[in-house]
C-alpha cells in the first residue's frame, strides 16, 4: 500500500454512512457537487445550497472533497490517480462516478483558495488549566458541613477548567468534574499510546 493510500484510508469507520449513499449518486451530479463543496470550503457558499434537493448525496461528496483537501497537506506530492481511484472504489461509487471524481480531486488547483486551517485539522497551540472550588465552598458553607461531609462535597463539586487554544485561533473552554477529568487523562494517555504505534507506520516515517 502506498503512503497516499494509507493516509486516505487511515480511518475507515468514518465512511460507513457515506458508503450507503454513494451508489445512488450519478455521474452528472459529481461536478456540480464538487464545485459547491469547494466554494463552501473557501468560505463563499453558493446560494444554490439553500435550495439543494439531494442533500444526502451532496453531503457524501462534500465529505470526500473535504477529506482530500485536508489530507492533501500531509503528502508532498499531487494525488496519485490510481490511489484516488482505489479509495473511491472502496466507498462504493459507481465506475463512472469514480472516473469523474478522481479527475477533479487530482487537480491541485482546486485546493489553492481553501484556508489552511480547513485543509489541516487545527492542532493544540496552548493549554491552561485551573481548579475551581467556588461551588464546593459555597455548598459547604450553606450546609455548615462536618469534616467528613466537606470531603464528599469537595470531591463532588470541585471542577477543573481547561482552556485550549488551537492553531486556527479558536479558544475552547471546558469545565470538568474530577471524575470526568480523570476520564480525560485516561483518554489522552490512550491516544499517546496510539501515536507511538502510528509513528512506526510507514506513512509516518520521514524520507
Amino acid at each position: 500500500m502506498s503512503q497516499q493510500l494509507e493516509l486516505l484510508t487511515e480511518n475507515p469507520s468514518q465512511w460507513t454512512t457515506v458508503s450507503f449513499i454513494t451508489p445512488e449518486i450519478q455521474k452528472k451530479e459529481i461536478k456540480p457537487f464538487v464545485v459547491l463543496a469547494i466554494k463552501e470550503l473557501e468560505g463563499n457558499p453558493d446560494s444554490r445550497l439553500k435550495s439543494l434537493m439531494n442533500t444526502d448525496k451532496f453531503a457524501a461528496v462534500r465529505a470526500v472533497v473535504r477529506h482530500f483537501a485536508r489530507t492533501r497537506s500531509a503528502t508532498k506530492e499531487a494525488w496519485g490517480h490510481e490511489d484516488v481511484v482505489t479509495f473511491l472504489e472502496g466507498l462504493r461509487f459507481s465506475p463512472e462516478c469514480v472516473s469523474e471524481l478522481a479527475s477533479l480531486v487530482c487537480v491541485d488547483k482546486i485546493y489553492e483558495n481553501i484556508p489552511t486551517h480547513l485543509r489541516v485539522k487545527p492542532g493544540l497551540a496552548g493549554l491552561q488549566w485551573k481548579v475551581d472550588i467556588s461551588l464546593s465552598q459555597s455548598n459547604i458553607q450553606s450546609e455548615n458541613a462536618s469534616s467528613q461531609r466537606c470531603k464528599e462535597i469537595l470531591r463532588r463539586d470541585t471542577h477543573v477548567i481547561l482552556i485550549l487554544k488551537l492553531t486556527d485561533g479558536q479558544t475552547n473552554v471546558y469545565r470538568l468534574s474530577i471524575n470526568k477529568f480523570h476520564e480525560l487523562r485516561f483518554a489522552v494517555a490512550s491516544a499517546l499510546k496510539s501515536l507511538i504505534v502510528l509513528e512506526k507506520r510507514k506513512c509516518m516515517r520521514k524520507d
